[in-house]
């Protein structure tokens, strides 16, 4: 296809088209697995040939010896031959977790993934850990980058938002002016320009699935359609264990602070939970018991895991571009991988458990 780059490809997962860009390091290394938000391509997180490579996370990532992958989920884009109005979390999931099976036996890495979400791809999460689980992929954590998982979103962040006519949602009169300011902003704070507007629009920006919206709306028999309960089914929010843990990174702007508000609270009470229903649960259902002294030191523990799992850094919601940004969220891969495999150890310590037990 003329509109791909050396080194991208299209993949197929699930029978859905992916554009991909691998760049292989050191094998001992988890594969770092990168998600896009609403309206991107998975260039965002590695540029075109024409850009300073080092302004984008996938250079600082692989630098760092990790083998790194950007998957896309189907846009209506010209690197792609059709639109596919009925992707749903559930196809994101599976697809990405099955190209990631796919590069990790064709390049023999190792079957274990660090994956990194940034904004609307917070949502698929929790199915892209079931999914890797089904084939044997054991998802270390996940990094939220300013990312949303998978709730009914607020209708503020929804304004403006239109319908095509490929059944397809485009967000150039809501969001677009929008994330170029951010891409602005970021070029300013870096001293050089990221992504040119041309660029931007030609080769990173397309119309999306309704079912990545974050509604109740799903494609459906040839429509869009309200299906509460069908929407409830693709997210499954509230299937705590089902998720690995999180740690998240948020920006400090007030271009947009939706996501610096809210991002930390909302991915400490999934970790929490899923540390209740997982780990605790287990723990008591092999006969584990807290004496009453113990207790508060447990949850005083839990309670400071929310500070342990988040950073903020200085940026914007398009934070991880640039070189300041792009290389302080590739270091703080290193920093989450080793405070998430301390944390895990910790745990079972508290409940009794095999650190093998405390590694789900």
């Amino acid at each position: 296809m003329s509109f791909l780059f050396q080194n991208e490809e299209i993949r197929s997962g699930y029978n859905f088209p992916s554009l991909t860009r691998f760049f292989p390091a050191n094998s001992d290394k988890p594969l770092v697995v990168f998600f896009p938000g609403w309206g991107f391509l998975g260039r965002i997180s590695y540029g075109i040939p024409v850009q300073n490579q080092k302004n984008f996370l996938a250079y600082w990532v692989n630098k760092n010896g990790y083998p790194f992958l950007s998957v896309s989920y189907p846009l209506d884009h010209p690197v792609y031959e059709d639109v596919y109005p009925g992707f749903t979390l559930n196809d994101w999931g599976k697809m990405a977790a099955e190209i990631t099976n796919q590069i990790i036996e064709e390049n023999e890495l190792r079957r274990e993934v660090i994956g990194i979400n940034w904004s609307a791809s917070g949502q698929v999460v929790r199915h892209f850990n079931v999914f890797c689980k089904s084939l044997g992929i054991n998802l270390l954590f996940d990094l939220g980058i300013e990312a949303t998982p998978a709730l009914v979103i607020s209708s503020d962040r929804t304004l403006g938002i239109k319908k095509t006519e490929k059944d397809m949602i485009t967000l150039r009169d809501s969001h677009y002016e929008l994330f170029w300011n951010e891409i602005e902003d970021q070029s300013e704070i870096n001293g050089e320009e990221i992504i040119s507007k041309e660029e931007y629009h030609k080769y990173f920006f397309g119309d999306i699935p309704i079912g990545l919206m974050g509604t109740n709306e799903l494609f459906i028999n040839g429509r869009i359609v309200t299906d509460h309960k069908m929407s409830y089914e693709d997210k499954k929010f509230y299937e705590f264990n089902e998720y690995p843990l999180v740690a998240s990174i948020s920006g400090n702007s007030s271009i947009a602070p939706y996501h610096p508000v809210v991002d930390k609270s909302t991915w400490s009470f999934l970790v929490i939970r899923k540390i209740y229903h997982d780990y605790f649960v287990k723990a008591q259902s092999s006969g584990f018991n807290f004496r009453n002294e113990d207790i508060k030191t447990f949850i005083d523990y839990i309670n400071d895991l929310p500070d342990r799992l988040h950073k903020s850094i200085n940026g914007n919601h398009l934070l991880f571009i640039g070189q300041k940004g792009a290389s302080e969220v590739a270091e703080y891969i290193d920093y989450f991988y080793s405070e998430i495999t301390l944390i895990k150890t910790e745990i079972a310590e508290f409940l009794g458990l095999s650190v093998d037990q405390a590694s789900i």
